[in-house]
């Protein structure tokens, strides 16, 4: 059975991971929405107010489902799960 540093381990290379993925989209995501409301408050643009705002929703979709799978993945990593299928 693996010792608690391997779960340290891993539960820290999870959480980098995740972590650099959120710090990559935010602020893209960020970004187009205030550009989306500028382009708003201009009153023009609609095809690129659209396009910013189809980014900004799937850019916090990849967030949400990032952070979704980092909270399963760190169940996983807590009940031993993958400690349990390296026996077999």
């Amino acid at each position: 059975m693996p010792d608690n540093s391997d779960r340290r381990r891993r539960r820290i290379s999870s959480i980098a991971a995740a972590a650099a993925v959120v710090l990559y989209i935010l602020p893209l995501v960020i970004a187009s929405v205030f550009a989306a409301v500028e382009f708003l408050r201009d009153g023009e643009g609609f095809a690129a107010l659209l396009f910013l705002m189809v980014y900004g929703v799937l850019g916090g979709a990849v967030v949400v489902g990032v952070l979704l799978a980092l909270r399963q993945r760190l169940r996983e990593i807590k009940g031993g799960e993958e400690d349990a299928a390296a026996e077999y």
